[in-house]
């Protein structure tokens, strides 16, 4: 894009004049001091597109003091690495800065065409469902999806997905496919009826009326059995309510094992250089091994915290839509009519009299 590859310059330029503004109550001078020159690495790691160390280093000063130039830079960086939805929330994470008060003219001004430029650059997908399956459950990259999202498009990086769509009483529908930047793909899902369990071979079949010597009655057929779309529709409230709380739980033990490591992390820093917060700024191996460690644990926390949420929220609305469908949703009654011909013989007359 063109203001990417013109505004580079200006990035680093622009980001050297908040150097003035780390300063915060809670942050002490040698805190300022290993953030700017953190900062200072990521400016020289950008320059030599060495866009994962600029990242890193970004975060480390980030976790200073949070301004809206850092994340302007770290969604330059996230955008380089193809990683486009992760860039557009630093972009949107440095317009709430800008709301709250921040002052950050140069970012303002490169903020909104940026953020334009990369918007366009993100693939959507949009999934045709037809309209006659009912509560279908979508799924890409194993993630679920609420079928009104997937109709309106879903914004996707780059790269290979695969796409599921399951619903009771249909063939599941799944599609592995690779997305481009800027594509705007749309994927008609095709959900044909599932055969019966007993086989076509049944419904074919016909049931016969047998007359009863003994009674002299018509045996009524086979009671018909009631609509089986309330309980097919359950299953599947049933089945996404069951899947939302196996994400959401699931997620929420990594979300404390990636806790766990941000502990485990900050101790092996504090060992090896206590009470030094320059300790990330070092070339020390062994250090740096546990710095690294701490941003990726960070950033695993904040990914499982967040799709954990997804989960619980699914689960939610399976939870509402289940028992919607049980207090609402008829119950077909079935009715059997029972036929009897009787024969009548009395004085001057024989027939027959039928009873209901």
């Amino acid at each position: 894009m063109t203001i990417r590859t013109r505004s580079l310059a200006s990035l680093i330029a622009c980001a050297v004049l908040f150097a003035p503004h780390w300063a915060r109550a809670e942050a002490s001078a040698a805190e300022i001091s290993a953030a700017k020159r953190a900062f200072e690495s990521a400016l020289a790691a950008e320059s030599e597109q060495r866009w994962a160390d600029a990242r890193l280093k970004l975060r480390e000063a980030v976790a200073v003091k949070d301004t809206p130039g850092l994340r302007f830079h770290l969604a330059h960086c996230e955008s380089e690495l193809s990683h486009l939805l992760e860039a557009a929330l630093e972009y949107d994470q440095a317009l709430e800065l800008m709301r709250r008060g921040a002052n950050a003219p140069d970012v303002q001004k490169l903020l909104e065409p940026a953020r334009s430029a990369l918007l366009q650059r993100i693939p959507r997908l949009t999934l045709e469902v037809p309209a006659d399956v009912q509560s279908p459950l979508v799924s890409i990259d194993n993630q679920p999806y609420p079928p009104s999202e997937a109709a309106l498009g879903v914004p996707l990086n780059p790269g290979p997905h695969e796409v599921r769509v399951h619903a009771a009483g249909r063939r599941a529908f799944e599609r592995a496919l690779s997305l481009k930047e800027g594509d705007r793909v749309v994927l008609p899902v095709a959900l044909p009826l599932a055969p019966p369990p007993g086989g076509p071979s049944d419904l074919t079949r016909a049931p016969e009326p047998r007359l009863q010597a003994s009674s002299g009655s018509v045996a009524p057929p086979p009671a018909r059995s009631s609509s089986s779309a309330k309980l097919y529709l359950m299953i599947g409230e049933s089945v996404l309510t069951a899947a939302g709380l196996g994400v959401g739980i699931g997620y929420a033990v990594a979300r404390g094992s990636a806790s766990e490591r941000v502990g485990s992390a900050q101790a092996r820093i504090g060992a090896a250089a206590p009470r030094n917060a320059m300790a990330c700024a070092t070339s020390d191996p062994q250090l740096l091994g546990a710095c690294s460690d701490l941003s990726a644990a960070i950033e695993e926390h904040d990914r499982t915290a967040t799709l954990s949420q997804v989960g619980f929220a699914t689960a939610g609305v399976g939870v509402v839509a289940l028992l919607t469908t049980w207090l609402v949703y008829p119950s077909p009654r079935v009715q059997v009519s029972m036929f009897s011909v009787q024969p009548v013989a009395g004085l001057g007359r024989l027939g027959v009299v039928g009873h209901f």
